[in-house]
């Protein structure tokens, strides 16, 4: 009987392994303009999160290929880049729609102020990585991922944050187990001045 229930959990796991390259569900990525523009030499122009793209994803968190390359952070090319790779399950209209809404739910600036067992502040300083991740947890009911530039100080500055959601893009579930691409502590650099 173990030698049928160790066969059927082999064949389980084969199966979702050989499904593992069709959509599954999306990440919602997000910049933190002051950190992406570190590595991409781009202008810091704000103060908020800007939406990077709702990426299709397959089941272990790979992102899959759209109808184009590489875009700018910013929702227009990411239809093409990342949404396209849904266009089975998602048009390009809700698509905008779903992302917007996604990321005035989750309002990133605010929950990590407000979230946290301590208030992270785009002031320039360091926090630690398990803040930021609980901050968002609180919000969204689940870890994110979250990605940093090494700035030539040598110190992790907050660059992206991912936020998994459904196949629906409704509701946040939990991402794969992926290491993230920052250190212990992350520097949440101050935005630009805005008039």
């Amino acid at each position: 009987m173990k030698i049928k229930a160790s066969c059927l959990f082999l064949l389980a796991l084969l199966a979702t392994t050989c499904d593992s390259s069709g959509f599954d569900h999306f990440w919602l990525v997000q910049v933190w303009p002051s950190g992406y523009c570190l590595q991409a030499n781009c202008s810091q122009t704000s103060d908020r999160f800007i939406i990077h793209g709702l990426w299709a994803v397959n089941v272990v968190d790979k992102t899959l290929p759209g109808t184009a390359g590489k875009g700018d952070p910013s929702i227009r090319p990411s239809w093409k880049k990342h949404g396209s790779a849904a266009k089975e399950f998602i048009q390009p209209r809700d698509y905008f729609q779903m992302a917007l809404q996604l990321a005035k739910d989750t309002d990133l600036r605010n929950t990590l102020q407000n979230h946290g067992a301590v208030p992270i502040l785009p002031d320039g300083g360091s926090y630690n990585k398990r803040d930021y991740k609980a901050a968002i947890k609180n919000k969204t009911g689940h870890d994110p991922l979250l990605k940093c530039v090494k700035g030539d100080d040598g110190i992790s500055h907050l660059k992206e944050v991912i936020i998994c959601v459904d196949d629906q893009a409704q509701s946040f579930i939990q991402c794969a187990k992926q290491k993230d691409r920052c250190y212990s502590d992350i520097m949440f650099d101050v935005p630009p001045r805005t008039n």
